[in-house]
């Protein structure tokens, strides 16, 4: 059975509100059957800054969107040895679902290093992209797009951790609990 398939790639280090509602606005904006988060296990583009640990950023996922419907988590990319490429990754969902309508769903600030993804002409041919847009900046017309003024990151979370204040009410309170219990981002 064909499907339209979001695959909403990145660290999710951690996943925050901002996530889950451009990927919900997404899942209507587009008529998506599901919505796929994959965590990265090394992003190629963040090598010199690594992540929290890959069981505990899978672990704020899973909860995150635990009974959501639509929303999936595929660990696959942490499953993989080495820095996580998009292009495996999309290869591997159209090798197992052939007839799917693949949508793979990038930050805006990722479109001017586009071009230096590993083999983009052929992740362009696998899937297609939408830019999440949080800050409301032009988008290329070929880009589909899903825009929310959103003022929150992933980076203020980490440093709100690391400094001590309140990170309730920007993520799900199931991810906070994983933050403190393995007491990550303290020291940014």
């Amino acid at each position: 059975m064909a499907r339209r398939t979001g695959l909403f790639g990145g660290s999710f280090d951690p996943v925050h509100f901002g996530h889950l509602i451009l990927a919900r606005d997404a899942m209507e904006q587009l008529s998506l059957d599901r919505m796929v988060f994959i965590p990265a296990a090394i992003s190629p583009h963040k090598l010199d800054d690594p992540p929290a640990p890959a069981d505990a950023r899978l672990e704020m996922l899973r909860e995150s969107v635990k009974g959501e419907p639509g929303f999936e988590v595929d660990d696959c990319e942490l499953r993989r040895e080495g820095p996580s490429f998009t292009v495996d990754t999309v290869r591997g969902y159209r090798e197992r679902f052939p007839d799917d309508e693949l949508f793979y769903f990038i930050g805006d600030d990722n479109i001017a290093k586009l071009h230096t993804w590993r083999e983009i002409d052929t992740l362009r041919r696998l899937a297609r992209f939408v830019v999440m847009s949080r800050e409301g900046g032009a988008v290329p017309d070929e880009f589909l797009r899903v825009h929310r003024r959103l003022e929150l990151s992933s980076t203020e979370v980490r440093n709100r951790v690391a400094r001590g204040l309140s990170i309730r009410y920007l993520l799900p309170e199931s991810a906070c609990d994983v933050i403190y219990r393995r007491g990550l981002y303290r020291h940014e």
